[in-house]
């Protein structure tokens, strides 16, 4: 059981150093972010359920940036995209909080 604990969080803790690296250069390019962790608690009288964990997310106004074997962008017009470099996401993310004039 502890083993199956330990794995999760490590996952967890790698996608929020690479959301980390992520939020650093959009905070470069002057756009605040917010960096949120998903726990859900289940609580049931004579019965426990271990915490659930969703991945952890960045938000940029109403765009959100998750890690999982990239990075995945969605903005909110339900437009999505994929990167492998973190770059590439927070260009990416940039542009569409800059929309052109």
């Amino acid at each position: 059981m502890f083993m199956t604990a330990v794995y999760p969080q490590r996952v967890e803790e790698r996608q929020l150093q690479q959301l980390d690296v992520v939020q650093g250069l959009l905070l470069g390019r002057g756009i605040r972010t917010l960096l949120v962790r998903h726990l859900r608690l289940t609580l049931i009288q004579n019965r426990y359920d271990p915490p659930q964990c969703a991945g952890p997310v960045l938000l940029a106004g109403g765009t959100t940036v998750s890690v999982a074997n990239g990075y995945h962008v969605e903005t909110p017009d339900g437009r999505s995209a994929d990167f492998s470099e973190a770059q590439d996401a927070a260009a990416y993310v940039s542009a569409e909080a800059r929309p052109a004039s």
